[in-house]
């Protein structure tokens, strides 16, 4: 069906099926009954075959219009197994498609117009046999469905759009958006090399975002890569999901799993115990302190002490925990004394200052005896022993920063060092009561604990899968202080990557980077000061970061200041946009595409009245067709608004445009799931309810079996974990043995199945 008119005449009845039906008829009497059209039978059978072939190209013409226009009538669905995900090392598929071009915006405004409504909405008669449809394959599904039945569910159940009795599902929105690209659909991919640029994916709630984190986090496994995610609310259908592939890839054995929510079948990790300076721990440990007003001051004091007990601790040998930093901020006496008789013994060994203890000895004697030393009055309640290491260390004066700052902190008042660190104590109580506070102040020396610890290096060089469940909709405090702290460690080891990369010691000097692909979910919650520095600097250390948010008002909250929020939004390069609520947010993309001319046909008629000339003429009509151009956003923040769920704009590489299309997961039957962490999930989804409609159509534990939603953990608790299936791989593989690093090996079965030697 070629068209060189002006405007695309699709959207209108399908007459081509007109000369089709003729030229069949022409086709059938000519090659059954050549004489009746006074032909020899040779003569038939050419005519024939000519007027078939003509009958078939008319038909595919119809087809065409009717294909299109039910593609603007009803949402297009596709479901796909994860293990039939394609995986390229080359290019990241993000769904099915089309380039957005002029065309599609002339079709957009053409499909919108009155008179083609009946063109665009289903007929009642459509819908009445959908509806149908919908009531057999119900019907299909019970047990006791007779033959006939199934029958006709399975007939209506054929995935087709010449189908008329195929239901389709309501994903809300408005179909034409993808229906006038339907017809040409590809699958859409982004270049692996154009990552580094990383990408934003934004999306009010429940249109998809975290089923698009599902497909490309399950692509980033299957690839081999170091996959790292993040998802402050837990949800049940990513865990599992990150956990399956996990197995089905091979890679359990480097799977890490680390939630808040569920401590017992977590990982441990140490969120201040891994830096590059010093100063990164109370960086870490007081960034989620108040920072406006008067809080300013009492933070800066915090992360002074905390920096000066960290110190202190690794001085020491110790190894920095949220724990460890609450017992020695609130209670500094103790670590003073370990760490003024740690500096003292070494200035001993190495000849200064022998007789150091019996000097103490003799200031502790006058303490407190009449006509003794006299002792500062906020000291007076404090003991004798600390006493006199104090005045002993005045009397020194060794120039040691660590030393004299502890001496400071300990000289303070009691009353009034607990007022300067009053937010901090607090603070730190949350992250280190409970069972949570095991997990983020792991105890390195507690052999009964058989929960891996792992740190963002071993992961690194391991080449590991991690899921972090931050448990935000229980406590948002310690979600987020968790959050801050493992970006800002990720920051930290990026930029030892970017100068040694993974091994320092290369024989042949070359600087080898691991490919790290971060998924973010709502990173809103997790967003601060660090995150600037890993978008904009962290692609030279291999890091691929896609971010997924609901607008540009959460971070701009977050961050508490447009201006920084603008500088994180500008550093990333690609930016998928899902149906948001916000035409602000909304112009984040349609501000960024040009403007195209679209042509609007303004018809005219008219007559003139001529008969009172006696020219013969009674009057004179005239039919015209007006032609004009106006110009229009490619794509308007209204387009944006109305997505249906599941599909996006995209913006790749450069301002390419494209309308893509999320397909959904089909994990019917998926052996990789074990049945105690379906528990989990199930418990995970009566707390969070996180899916609704759309979303429930990707349940990645829909018809997996064996777990009733609703049902009580039972006797089992948490703390069990089905590995029953960790030796199956489908393609006959056994998980492989990790590293056994001071972080913690996974071992054959990963962290679930350490978890199950314990419980055993």
């Amino acid at each position: 069906m070629k068209n060189h008119a002006v405007l695309e005449g699709l959207l209108r009845p399908p007459i081509e099926l007109y000369s089709a039906g003729v030229s069949a008829g022409v086709a059938v009497v000519a090659a059954a009954a050549p004489w009746a059209l006074m032909m020899p039978p040779v003569l038939g059978w050419g005519a024939a075959a000519i007027a078939g072939g003509f009958a078939w190209v008319r038909t595919r013409q119809a087809l065409e219009v009717m294909h299109y226009q039910h593609g603007m009538k009803f949402y297009k669905v596709t479901r796909v197994a994860p293990s039939k995900l394609p995986v390229s090392q080359e290019l990241l598929y993000l769904g099915q498609g089309f380039e957005w071009t002029q065309q599609h915006t002339q079709r957009k405004r053409d499909a919108i117009q009155v008179d083609a409504k009946p063109f665009v909405r289903p007929g009642r008669l459509e819908q009445s046999l959908r509806r149908r449809g919908a009531a057999w394959q119900e019907a299909a599904g019970q047990p006791e469905a007779r033959p006939m039945v199934r029958a006709l569910g399975a007939l209506a159940s054929v995935d087709s759009w010449l189908n008329p009795f195929r239901a389709y599902p309501d994903l809300g929105g408005s179909p034409i958006l993808h229906g006038v690209g339907a017809p040409q659909e590809v699958p859409v991919a982004l270049r692996q090399s154009a990552r580094t640029g990383h990408m934003i994916v934004m999306g009010t709630t429940r249109v998809g975002k975290t089923r698009l984190l599902e497909m490309l986090a399950t692509q980033d496994i299957h690839a081999g890569k170091v996959t790292i995610v993040i998802d402050p609310k837990g949800d049940a259908d990513l865990m599992l999901r990150m956990y399956a592939e996990a197995k089905r890839a091979g890679r359990l054995d480097r799977f890490y799993l680390f939630h808040l929510g569920y401590p017992d079948i977590s990982a441990r990790y140490n969120g201040i115990g891994n830096f590059a300076r010093i100063t990164e721990v109370a960086t870490r440990a007081t960034n989620a302190l108040p920072s406006s007003g008067n809080s300013a001051a009492f933070k800066e004091f915090s992360w002074r002490f905390s920096n000066i007990v960290a110190q202190a601790q690794v001085a020491l040998g110790r190894v920095p925990t949220y724990e460890s930093l609450l017992k020695d901020v609130t209670g500094i006496d103790g670590l003073f004394l370990d760490y003024a008789t740690m500096v003292f013994e070494g200035l001993a060994a190495q000849g200064r200052f022998p007789d150091w203890q019996e000097r103490v000895t003799m200031l502790q004697a006058q303490i407190g005896v009449k006509g003794g030393i006299p002792v500062p009055r906020s000291l007076q309640d404090r003991p004798a022993e600390l006493v006199a290491m104090f005045l002993w260390i005045k009397e020194t004066r060794l120039d040691d920063k660590v030393l004299t700052g502890l001496a400071a902190a300990f000289s303070y008042e009691r009353s009034f060092y607990e007022k300067i660190i009053a937010s901090l104590g607090p603070f730190l109580e949350k992250l280190t009561t409970g069972a949570v506070g095991k997990l983020i102040s792991p105890d390195y020396f507690d052999p009964e604990d058989k929960r891996p610890i792992f740190d963002w290096m071993t992961v690194m060089r391991q080449g590991g899968i991690v899921y972090v469940g931050l448990d935000a909709l229980s406590d948002a405090v310690v979600s987020s202080a968790v959050g801050n702290s493992m970006l800002a460690d990720l920051v930290s080891v990026g930029g030892k990557l970017y100068k040694s990369g993974l091994d320092p010691h290369d024989p042949e000097g070359k600087l080898k980077l691991p490919e790290v692909c971060c998924h973010f979910d709502e990173v809103n919650e997790i967003a601060g000061p660090e995150f600037v520095p890993m978008v904009n600097k962290l692609g030279g250390s291999g890091f691929r970061i896609t971010a997924y948010t609901q607008s540009m008002f959460d971070i701009e909250a977050r961050v508490g200041d447009r201006a920084k929020a603008g500088q994180i939004l500008d550093n990333f390069n690609h930016l998928v946009m899902l149906r948001v609520r916000s035409v602000t947010t909304a112009n984040l993309l349609a501000e960024q595409v040009p403007q195209v001319d679209v042509v609007h046909l303004t018809p005219m008629s008219g007559v003139t009245d001529t008969a009172a000339q006696g020219t013969g003429v009674d009057f004179t009509s005239r039919n015209d067709d007006i032609v004009t151009k106006t110009k229009v956003p490619m794509i308007e923040a209204a387009d944006i608004l109305e997505l249906p769920q599941g599909q996006a704009f995209a913006l790749l590489e450069g301002n390419r445009r494209y309308k893509i299309r999320i397909p959904l997961a089909d994990s019917r039957g998926d052996p990789f799931v074990p049945e105690s962490l379906k528990k989990v999930a199930s418990d995970m989804k009566q707390r969070y309810r996180t899916s609704e409609q759309w979303a429930r159509e990707t349940d990645w534990l829909g018809q997996t079996g064996g777990w009733l939603a609703g049902q009580p953990l039972g006797d089992a608790g948490l703390g069990v974990i089905d590995t029953s299936l960790a030796d199956v791989d489908e393609a006959g593989a056994r998980p492989r043995a990790g590293d056994d690093g001071p972080s913690g090996a996974l071992g054959d079965s990963g962290v679930l199945g350490q978890i199950m030697e314990r419980s055993a």
